[in-house]
């Protein structure tokens, strides 16, 4: 008998399985949606400082209650020092303190006015500019004495001015040019009063910015509370060059009463 040939069956059955556990065994090529890209050189932390400080900076915020001007010949806010082009009008040690509110001038109000002798010593003034300009001051001050006034001022000589500022009027019968705590621009010249003091209430507690114009003789004031909306109040002429502009704190008649300002800026040739 002839023997019989080996059957194929097995053999197939194993060379299946060997290719069925290759197949699972190797990982799957990637699709194209699977590929991520990356870059192959991230920057470092100091290329992205230098890119922070290449980009165009942003416009800065106005602090509450200042007026930001577009461009500015002179701004003082007080931090610790003031300009050295301030003098003092009278006294070279008047009453001032730049740290009892940091950030703010203190000025005490002397005695003194520009109508009778004499003089204010609590006057910080610097050169005015020669032709037309624009002046401003953050004021905190409240009145609580006849005439006590605070404010801005235009100095033209020893016994002329041009003052607007907060101030005290108190009187039994008040009249138009006298109505308690308020906003007077005052023009005095050779000791006396000219024209009108366009006086104003002013509202107990709330603080004041306080702006000055002039436009060739004339000089135009006006105040805003939140920096945004001034209001005039009306304008004096003066037919001679200043010689100096600044802040005025007077006409005390006490010791204790104090005005503080926040800033004072100045713009010339506008």
């Amino acid at each position: 008998m002839t023997p019989s040939a080996p059957s194929l069956r097995p053999l197939l059955s194993l060379m299946l399985l060997t290719a069925g556990v290759l197949a699972c065994g190797a990982p799957a090529a990637p699709s194209a949606a699977e590929v991520i890209l990356e870059p192959t050189v991230r920057p470092t932390l100091a290329e992205a400082a230098l890119a922070t400080l290449a980009a165009p900076a942003s416009a800065s915020t106005a602090a509450a209650g200042v007026t930001q001007l577009a461009s500015s010949a002179f701004r003082d806010d007080f931090d610790g020092t003031m300009d050295t082009g301030w003098t003092w009008f009278q006294s070279a040690e008047p009453g001032y303190s730049l740290t009892h509110t940091p950030g703010w001038l203190r000025l005490n109000l002397s005695s003194g006015s520009f109508r009778g002798a004499p003089p204010p010593e609590n006057l910080l003034v610097r050169p005015s500019p020669t032709g037309n300009f624009s002046m401003s001051a953050f004021l905190r001050f409240s009145p609580h004495n006849n005439f006590e006034f605070a404010g801005l001022a235009v100095v033209f000589n020893d016994h002329s001015v041009l003052q607007f500022g907060r101030a005290g009027c108190f009187l039994e019968a008040p009249t138009p040019e006298c109505i308690g705590d308020g906003l007077y621009f005052d023009n005095l010249q050779n000791g006396a009063t000219v024209g009108g003091n366009f006086a104003t209430p002013a509202l107990l507690g709330l603080d004041y910015l306080l702006r000055l114009e002039r436009q060739g003789k004339t000089y135009a004031a006006s105040y805003s509370t939140d920096g945004s909306n001034w209001q005039s109040i009306g304008s004096h002429t003066v037919d001679k060059a200043p010689a100096s502009i600044g802040l005025i704190a007077a006409q005390s008649t006490v010791a204790s009463p104090y005005a503080d300002f926040d800033y004072f800026e100045m713009q010339s040739g506008s």
